[in-house]
This record gives structure tokens, sequence and C-alpha cells, in this order.
């Protein structure tokens, strides 16, 4: 089993879900695709706060905006049945530009890792139906 390391870490301004603030939240995007978000960083790497923010960027969409702000980039994945978006600035383009690499390269990895196993691609029904 491959330990779960750290790949990016940092601040990003988050857009509220609801409520369409920014708010800047410190992320870790981690090799296993959680994206974490805290309200202040952790003082350690496995410092249990609870985060406010948790979702994976396996199968995610990476958007490239300039709007509503500059330098943002969203994110758009499926959460169970439910496709969800969220959204990100940074105040450069070069830092976007990193964190979409890193996310792309994470999401990537997990493809390539598990083929065949991918959660997008369980059809309804059951292995016994085809036998009928």
């Amino acid at each position: 089993m491959n330990e779960v390391s750290v790949i990016k870490e940092g601040w990003l301004h988050k857009r509220g879900e609801y409520i369409k603030t920014w708010r800047p939240r410190y992320f870790l995007l981690k090799s296993d695709g959680s994206f974490i978000g805290y309200k202040e960083r952790p003082e350690a790497p496995d410092q249990t706060l609870p985060p406010l923010n948790n979702f994976s960027v396996a199968e995610c969409q990476l958007m490239k905006t300039e709007r509503p702000r500059p330098n943002t980039f969203v994110i758009r994945c499926l959460q169970w049945t439910t496709v969800i978006e969220r959204t990100f600035h940074v105040d450069s383009p070069d830092e976007r530009e990193e964190w979409m690499r890193a996310i792309q390269m994470v999401a990537n990895s997990l493809k390539q890792r598990a083929p065949g196993e991918d959660p997008m691609d369980y059809k309804c029904g059951s292995p016994s139906d085809s036998s009928t």
C-alpha cells in the first residue's frame, strides 16, 4: 500500500457555495486525491483539526477562468450522485497553474493506479444480472 503524502499545500481563496463570499482557506492536496481545507494552517501534517472542506479530486474537471476574479479556477467533481463545483482564486497566474498542474497530476495518477476500479464506471445492477 502506498503511503499518502502531501503533494501541495498553501493558502487559497475559496468561494462559498451558498453565501458567495471569498474566504481564505489553507488547503492540503494529498496523493490519495483528498483536497482538504482548513480555516488555519495545521501545525503538523497529521494534526486532526476538523477540516472545513474535504473532497476528492479523483475524476474531477478543472476549469480556468478570470471571472468572477482574476486567477480563478473551478474544480467540478461528482460527489455521490451530485455534480459539485468549488471555485478558488489565487494571487497570480503562475500560482493558479501550479495548483491546477498538481491537482491534474494527482487525478491522473489515481486513474492509472486503479484501472477498472473507477467509481464513475459502476453501472446500475449487479453482476448476476448479466447471467440471465
